[in-house]
């Protein structure tokens, strides 16, 4: 489907639920990714959160959507800003917080934060993470919860160090 194809069948609405999800999941259009970008279904946003051609201006303003489902993806995305990172790190949801502290170009200022959250699970995404600092992963390596101590030692030991 060409560009002045999709705008015309978008525009009247000519396309299935399914249908715009198989262009999304294919679509390396950086104008269809922003056009679908805005669609008033939050799960059609949520599909190009995940898509890793969708334009980081695009992913940056999807990380203000008020559908935690789609900041969740945005969290996940590579592509992600680092200042919508930094931002998603402090979001309500832990779902969220947990895509924030798996995402591997997460700031270390915000791994720290994470590591220290009171979801179990998003510190064990920090713990997972191989860009949490070490001194991090021992601290959590003798945190309260086993799943998280697990993973901090798991990490520690494919860096090379025992615990």
């Amino acid at each position: 489907m060409t560009i002045k194809e999709f705008k015309f069948q978008y525009a009247l609405g000519s396309i299935s639920y399914n249908g715009l999800i198989k262009i999304i999941k294919k679509s390396t259009s950086k104008y269809i990714l922003t056009a679908l970008s805005k669609d008033k279904d939050w799960n059609i946003r949520r599909w190009v959160a995940i898509n890793k051609k969708t334009p980081k201006k695009v992913l940056a303003k999807l990380s203000r959507d008020s559908e935690w489902r789609v900041r969740m993806n945005v969290a996940g995305n590579r592509n992600t800003p680092i200042e919508a990172l930094t931002k998603l790190s402090k979001d309500e949801h832990w779902y969220v917080r947990e895509n924030v502290a798996y995402n591997l170009n997460t700031p270390i200022e915000a791994l720290t934060k994470l590591s220290k959250d009171k979801k179990w699970t998003v510190k064990n995404y920090a713990a997972k993470n191989p860009n949490t600092p070490i001194d991090i992963l021992k601290t959590l390596s003798k945190d309260e919860h086993r799943n998280v101590r697990l993973r901090a030692k798991e990490t520690l030991l494919d860096k090379g160090i025992k615990v």
